[in-house]
């Protein structure tokens, strides 16, 4: 049986981590935290993208200067740097949005790079290794050459040719999406009625603000396996700092998880969260986990593989992760047939996939 104590042990320092998230954390719990933990704290916090968000919380609180010179110093070099990397995403983007408005091709920011225009006291604070958009699957090629045209590179992986592709230009990487999760994952397609309800926010095109939920409940499920090494806890950041401050048609949300048979996957990504939440939201999340609550048996052997973090444990085994947790995030065994028919089709069609996208002959 796993060792219980390491994972235990991870948990108590993630929540540690993510003071700066809660409400009701003054600075001095959060100036405690960071003397107690030491060094190796401090490198838990830089080396999960949260020290802006610390350097900003430490310094409006009057207590930046309280802390060791090298943590200061840290502290301050990871905001320095989140900032000129946001300028440059920020310039990016901006340049997107006149290339494909002059182009009509609709399109939207999604994950980080948009919440942090939502939520955050300052965007900067939050690093974003890329850049997240989306577009209609019949606007892929135009969207790739408008893309390649600007400068980009491509980097198509043929795991992930399905529904994504990276351009890079500038030390900027864009993630071109135009559905997404690998087609099959949901009973219906969700692309279209995501960029129907786009709205502007931070001046940039981004999904509605329950779209935006259902995404934070759903996509890291599949693509992060939710798990502490690769959710990272930026993404609980967002999370938590977005239940504080956006409104929420739970109702609403509810009703696009069961159209997309995913009910089950928000269920597991609401009890990650509730593991690391604050005291001040756990009530929310525990009503929330109840209305998308699968069957007695489903949702004990899914809370044994979060409690244990076995899918961080077992990342060198992802095909252990996917069909013993990832299949049965699915609300029914003919979603998790679905699943699998979609992982097939994605195998044989790469290279017309890889075509659709860059206009080659297959």
């Amino acid at each position: 049986m796993p060792d219980m104590a390491a994972p235990a042990t991870r948990l108590k320092l993630d929540q540690q981590a993510l003071l700066p998230a809660d409400p009701h954390a003054d600075t001095a719990a959060c100036h405690a935290a960071l003397a107690s933990g030491g060094a190796d704290f401090l490198q838990l916090i830089l080396a999960q993208g949260l020290g802006p968000l610390w350097h900003h919380r430490l310094q409006t609180g009057g207590r930046l200067d309280a802390l060791p010179q090298d943590a200061a110093e840290a502290l301050r070099e990871a905001r320095l740097s989140a900032a000129g990397g946001y300028l440059a995403q920020r310039a990016a983007l901006d340049r997107l949005d006149r290339l494909f408005e002059a182009a009509g091709i609709a399109w939207l920011v999604m994950k980080g790079a948009h919440v942090r225009e939502c939520v955050y006291p300052d965007p900067a604070l939050r690093p974003a290794g890329d850049i997240d958009i989306l577009v209609a699957p019949a606007d892929r090629r135009r969207a790739a050459r408008a893309l390649l045209d600007a400068g980009y590179a491509v980097h198509a992986e043929p795991a992930n040719i399905s529904h994504e592709a990276t351009f890079s230009h500038g030390g900027v990487d864009i993630d071109l999406h135009w559905h997404i999760l690998r087609p099959g994952r949901t009973r219906v397609g969700l692309t279209e009625q995501l960029l129907e309800r786009r709205q502007r926010s931070g001046g940039q095109w981004g999904p509605s603000d329950g779209d935006t939920l259902f995404l934070m409940l759903t996509h890291p499920a599949f693509a992060k396996y939710v798990c502490s090494p690769n959710m990272g806890l930026g993404r609980v950041a967002d999370f938590l700092l977005w239940l504080q401050q956006r409104p929420a048609d739970w109702p609403g949300v509810v009703k696009q998880l069961d159209d997309a048979g995913l009910k089950t996957a928000a269920w597991a990504m609401l009890s990650w969260f509730r593991l690391l939440a604050p005291a001040a939201l756990q009530a929310t999340l525990d009503a929330w986990r109840g209305s998308v609550r699968p069957g007695r048996l489903r949702a004990a052997y899914l809370r044994q593989w979060l409690l244990r973090d076995l899918p961080g444990r077992w990342l060198q085994r992802p095909l252990l992760i996917q069909f013993g947790f990832t299949l049965p995030l699915h609300d029914r065994p003919g979603d998790a047939l679905h699943a699998l028919r979609g992982v097939r089709q994605a195998r044989k069609n790469r290279q017309h996939d890889l075509g659709l996208l860059l206009g080659e002959s297959t």
